[in-house]
């Protein structure tokens, strides 16, 4: 059995928590909440998702390929995701449907044509969304991108093997030309699955890296100042002055975004921790339902704020919304571990 790697595990409950932190702020900004340093806040916690959305998919990549997913028959393989990946979705939307339906009288059968559900059953309505409304409710644009980057590691796992650096320099072509000279699509190239898949793939290639060879111990300490610096630098730019300090396009700030998570994935690869110690238990408990908790927590966040109000405490909103996200996640857990046990003996 392949050894846990608790950094990574780290790192993924780090990105849970930065994209937990910029949704239930901005549903409650959205929701007219004010307060002092509210907005200032808001701007941190949107550049902080940005990132821990990017190592996500890199930690996605790098999962499947250490775990040498790609060795697995095609259809055990896609078995093995759908009960990862979908069986969680469908509980989770009907679980947060249903509470929406109770105390808000949601009832979007009623405006969206039925046909538009399909969106929903395949996970990819919160891409679909953009182009005209349909049932979308909980995953993001996240679910949708993770969709087809599982559905292309197949394909990716063959080549990672056979022409490893051209795809990545053809991947990377189009990943430059999306964001600097040419966007033929009617979504935001930063949430394009064929912009994403880069990042996916990058974190297949980082597995084979870090894991087949021993990091240079310089790396690794330019990879831990790299990452000190650039978070510095944005806590600086959105908290503590008034003159901008980063003046640059999205592209730019999506590149600086990505070196970054290259960055921390690598300073955090190699942390270790004793498998029995309370911290180690307590990380891969939270990592273990980071899943759950970010198919929950945004919807929760907008019903909570809907019914409740925005209030002046926002911490206080904060840790409710954080408790209630951990408990309907474990719930999610629960749920899909007994569909998994009833339905895959």
């Amino acid at each position: 059995m392949k050894k846990r790697i608790i950094g990574l595990d780290i790192l993924r409950v780090l990105g849970i928590v930065f994209i937990f932190l910029y949704h239930v702020t901005d549903s409650y900004v959205a929701l007219g909440g004010t307060g002092d340093g509210v907005f200032s806040t808001l701007a941190l916690f949107s550049i902080l998702s940005r990132p821990a959305s990017i190592f996500l998919f890199l930690i996605s990549g790098f999962a499947l390929m250490y775990n040498r997913e790609g060795e697995l028959k095609l259809k055990d393989y896609y078995i093995r995701r759908f009960k990862s990946l979908y069986i969680p979705f469908y509980v989770a939307y009907i679980l947060m449907l249903g509470i929406g339906v109770v105390l808000l009288k949601w009832a979007p059968w009623q405006y969206i044509p039925k046909r538009k559900f399909v969106y929903t059953i395949l996970g990819i309505d919160g891409l679909a969304v953009k182009f005209s409304p349909n049932y979308y409710l909980i995953g993001e644009w996240f679910m949708s991108c993770i969709v087809i980057c599982y559905l292309l590691f197949p394909l990716l796992a063959v080549l990672i093997k056979k022409a490893k650096y051209i795809t990545l320099y053809g991947l990377f072509a189009i990943y430059v030309g999306l964001a600097n000279f040419i966007n033929p699509f009617e979504i935001s190239v930063f949430i394009n699955p064929l912009f994403i898949i880069f990042y996916f793939y990058v974190g297949m290639c980082l597995a084979q890296w870090l894991v087949d060879n021993k990091t240079a111990k310089s790396v690794k300490i330019v990879s831990v100042i790299l990452s000190a610096a650039i978070l510095f630098i944005y806590l600086a730019d959105s908290l503590f002055t008034e003159k901008q300090i980063i003046a640059c396009t999205e592209s730019e700030a999506e590149l600086l975004c990505f070196i970054w998570s290259i960055a921390m994935v690598i300073a955090f690869r190699d942390i270790d921790l004793s498998e029995s110690s309370i911290v180690a238990n307590i990380i891969k408990y939270l990592s273990g339902i980071s899943w759950y908790v970010i198919l929950v927590h945004h919807v929760l966040a907008i019903i909570y704020f809907t019914i409740n109000g925005v209030s002046g405490n926002i911490i206080r909103d904060f840790v409710i919304i954080l408790a209630l996200s951990i408990l309907l996640a474990e719930l999610v857990k629960r749920i899909t571990a007994l569909i998994k046990k009833l339905v895959f003996r």
